[in-house]
């Protein structure tokens, strides 16, 4: 009797211990997706203390407290590049656009702290995400407004999604980001919703805005799409300052927003020359034309020593998650880049160890992908492929381009392999770049032609792909979302897969990298795609460079961030303004 209740106790028990271990490893399955959506929230927590209670918002510098120092005086940029517009839903916007426009004249809903790195309120005083991440709601401050008095509602923000989405738009470089979107809901005026097909990684920073910030539709609004892309001028957005005026192939000029709804940054006018030679940038920044400007690396190394000009200019130069890496790009529907063999031949005749010692004078590192070195996407087990000419030349052979009537250039099929290289005429470092180029293409039997453009030109034959060969460089992001640049589906209709990029397996590892929210799976597929870029060679990577600036001394709170300056908080003494 005793014997046979302690078999009952012994397999009740064993009962429960099945019925509770089977209960943890349900939690367990459904904690995991709650961590991914955790793994988000430590990325771009700061926005709402908890998902799913709207709580008190973290508020970032300058829009709970004033900024530091006196009012007055005005910063006044050197552009190399005269932007083709100033309407960030375009395909024509480029990084100096963003410069001038987001977020100084467009806000994001949310954008990343300069220290932390993590998204924070701007226009949304907080967010909410769902258990599952498909659903995105976000509660907008109450005191905003556009320049024009208007106040910022859910309809801004829905028609800024609308606007990006329209296929007649011509957005393509900002539309495949909002592919995993289904459709945005007004819930009241302050409170919009998200709702998406599937879990995207970079949902919650896409739906911020923080590309193009948020256009007021009584200003936007169209019924021909047509007549939204002839937009180029004369922003209005909610941002700290307003547009004044465009003199085109002269400056761009900003004026502090007086009734601005946040605090007001203390720099009352921002004004952006167009300075295409560099030299000439220099002398307007030592005469006092100008007040800050990028320079050429050479220009940097050779400041370097000089003791006395950096005692009245600022000499910065700092990486950050966003620094643009080089390149280039091969378009492979042309005759001469189809071939794998072929693009891998002209990588290996490119001494991108020279390039970086000579003509960036050291103020760079070698890049093997599109992906920031400091970041976790980057592989760093792949090493550059060597400068070896024989090699190249193996590798031409082997593709069929051999110098089959003994003029020194190699041919294949009737058509001599001569090529045009699209730069632009501009920037000197591409000018130096294509004379060396030149050079060693001539050594294996190559023609290069160069082709330069101004940027205004070139920029349409880049989205329009009317190219052979080019050399340009991309801006990070705080994480990288490749499927811009590589992915298939962007290639034509003024995407950004300008060289023609098209691999299955590529695709595959993109599309699947967006709906992974675990961060380290989701970098091994990165790594994975890493490697057939490797491979296939589609991009020379030639190097990341760090940013680089000289600015006048009269300006105080310069702060180099982890996220890097925010001309926001500067601000020049009573006694050293220049401007009134």
């Amino acid at each position: 009797m005793n014997g046979r209740g302690g078999v009952v106790t012994f397999f009740i028990f064993l009962f429960l211990s099945i019925v509770i271990l089977l209960q943890i490893l349900s939690m367990v399955q459904s904690d995991r997706l709650y961590e991914g959506l955790n793994r988000l929230d430590e990325i771009f927590e700061g926005a709402a203390p908890m998902r799913g209670a709207k709580g008190e918002p973290n508020v970032p510098a300058g829009m709970g407290k004033e900024y530091p120092g006196d009012e007055g005086d005005w910063l006044v940029w050197a552009f190399r590049v005269e932007p083709k517009t100033l309407n960030q839903i375009s395909a024509d916007s480029d990084i100096y656009s963003r410069w001038i426009t987001t977020p100084y004249i467009f806000e994001p809903l949310l954008d990343y702290d300069y220290d932390e790195i993590k998204l924070v309120p701007w226009l949304a005083e907080s967010y909410e995400v769902s258990s599952d991440g498909l659903e995105i709601t976000f509660f907008l401050r109450d005191n905003i407004y556009f320049s024009d008095g208007v106040p910022v509602t859910a309809d801004d923000v829905i028609f800024t999604y609308e606007t990006i989405v329209n296929p007649g738009v011509d957005a393509a470089n900002l539309a495949n980001y909002y592919r995993d979107v289904d459709k945005a809901v007004k819930i009241s005026d302050r409170e919009v919703k998200f709702i998406m097909k599937r879990p995207y990684f970079k949902s919650l920073e896409q739906l911020s805005f923080i590309d193009t910030g948020i256009f007021p539709k009584h200003v936007y609004e169209f019924s021909d799409a047509a007549d939204f892309n002839k937009h180029i001028s004369n922003p209005v957005g909610s941002g700290p300052y307003l547009f004044e005026k465009w003199d085109v192939g002269r400056e761009v000029v900003l004026r502090r927003n007086e009734n601005y709804w946040g605090c007001k940054p203390k720099l009352k006018k921002i004004v952006y020359k167009f300075i295409l030679n560099t030299i000439a940038c220099l002398q307007a920044l030592r005469s006092g034309q100008i007040d800050i400007m990028i320079p050429e690396p050479e220009q940097f190394a050779d400041l370097d020593g000089d003791a006395e000009f950096k005692k009245q200019f600022y000499y910065l130069c700092y990486y950050e998650p966003r620094v643009p890496f080089f390149y280039i790009g091969w378009n492979q529907d042309t005759v001469f880049f189809s071939d794998q063999r072929v693009r891998l031949a002209m990588t290996h005749i490119v001494n991108r160890e020279q390039i970086v010692t000579h003509l960036i004078k050291g103020s760079g590192r070698l890049t093997t992908g599109p992906f920031y070195i400091g970041g976790n996407q980057d592989d760093p087990d792949i090493e550059p492929r060597p400068c070896d000419p024989e090699r190249a030349k193996e590798l031409l052979d082997e593709a069929g381009w051999v110098d089959s009537d003994g003029d020194g250039i190699r041919d294949k099929d009737g058509t001599a392999f001569k090529f045009k290289f699209m730069y632009s005429s501009e920037n000197t470092f591409y000018q130096r770049l294509v004379k060396v180029l030149r050079d060693e293409a001539a050594k294996v039997g190559i023609e290069l032609i160069p082709d330069p453009f101004e940027w205004s030109v070139l920029l349409p034959r880049l989205n329009d792909r009317k190219f052979e060969a080019m050399v340009m460089g991309w801006g990070g992001d705080v994480i990288d979302d490749p499927y811009q640049i590589w992915h298939s589906s962007q290639i034509g209709n003024r995407g950004s897969n300008y060289v023609g990029f098209n691999n299955r397996q590529a695709d595959a590892l993109i599309e699947e990298a967006r709906r992974t929210l675990d961060e380290n799976k989701r970098n091994e597929l990165y790594h994975q795609l890493h490697r057939i870029l490797h491979e296939e060679q589609p991009y020379t990577f030639l190097f990341e460079r760090p940013i680089m600036r000289l600015l006048d001394r009269r300006f105080e709170n310069v702060i180099i961030h982890k996220k890097g300056l925010n001309w926001l908080e500067w601000y020049v003494p009573k006694e050293k303004q220049k401007y009134k």
